[in-house]
């Protein structure tokens, strides 16, 4: 009678614990955002950022930093979930996007596309990513 309840907690135990191991993993699987940067002038640094909800616009998730002479493609490796890739090219090399009163000084883009004449919202630009995409591409205005 006492293996008999032994096996039977482990049997209990291995129902609870083996669905949550396969949870976990699922929730870190990873995804690829990958693209290139259209329309830079080919002498300038070219900026790439990766944004999501909570930062967006100001504190980007990742930022990559293309020279001049180096191609202009991107991949990210990010988590399922929504996500947002913009690019500027740096003409006075400052780092920043130089900003004026009805918008970027300096040529600069979303992989989806925003022409408004206000400040974009994360939904403007966001897109849903559950599969690796690899056409994230940026054109520069």
């Amino acid at each position: 009678m006492n293996s008999l309840w032994k096996l039977t907690f482990v049997l209990v135990a291995w129902t609870i614990v083996v669905p949550g191991i396969a949870s976990n993993a699922d929730s870190t699987a990873k995804v690829s955002i990958s693209g290139r940067v259209i329309g830079s002038s080919g002498t300038r640094t070219v900026y790439v950022m990766l944004w999501d909800s909570t930062g967006f616009i100001k504190n980007p998730v990742r930022q990559l930093r293309l020279r001049p002479d180096a191609e202009k493609s991107f991949s990210f490796s990010v988590a399922p979930g929504r996500w947002a890739v913009s690019s500027f090219e740096d003409r006075n090399e400052n780092g920043l996007l130089d900003m004026g009163f009805f918008g970027p000084k300096e040529p600069s883009g979303f992989w989806r596309p925003f022409h408004e004449k206000r400040k974009p919202r994360f939904d403007d630009v966001a897109s849903q990513i559950d599969r690796a995409i690899s056409n994230a591409d940026v054109k520069l205005h």
